[in-house]
């Protein structure tokens, strides 16, 4: 459910965001930045320092959330969201490759967990909450949009320079 949230407040806060803007005709590959920096900052970011939170300190519950045992790799999860998180909240700083690598970074990650979380439902039958249904769905379609926007705004910015 954590994404969910986290996607509605990247969104809203962008679109808020440009509502507000001084410029708001403003180019596809401004409103595409304004977009990829919320998300950044929100979805990878606060997110990903969120759960890492919840894997390293709180790992029963968490992993009960998802319909797993506790173990030991929970420790690791942690510090892999933590990493991604990480670099999301660094957005804010880099830009260019960055933002790039923090794309690949994010979609990576959450795609391999989608795989995962995917291969428990059919294997084991695992439908928690935070193992199918709305969460699933958006951990496959957020890290697509932001590569997608990544790229978009990328070249768009080439075209500018």
């Amino acid at each position: 459910m954590f994404q969910v949230f986290f996607s509605l407040i990247a969104v809203v806060g962008a679109s808020v965001h440009l509502v507000f803007s001084p410029k708001r005709r403003s180019s596809g590959a401004a409103i595409a930045g304004t977009y990829l920096l919320y998300l950044f900052f929100f979805y990878v970011g606060l997110m990903g320092l969120l759960t890492a939170y919840a894997h390293v300190f709180r790992p029963i519950e968490t992993s009960a959330s998802i319909g797993w045992s506790t173990s030991p790799y929970e420790y690791e999860v942690g510090m892999a969201d933590l990493t991604v998180g990480v670099l999301g909240i660094l957005c804010l700083k880099f830009r260019d490759n960055f933002w790039l690598a923090t794309a690949i970074a994010n979609a990576v990650w959450l795609l391999g967990d989608a795989i995962g979380h995917v291969r428990q439902m059919t294997l084991n039958n695992d439908h928690a909450s935070n193992n199918s249904g709305i969460f699933l769905d958006t951990e496959i379609i957020m890290p697509l949009v932001i590569l997608a926007l990544t790229l978009y705004y990328r070249r768009r910015e080439a075209k500018v320079a």
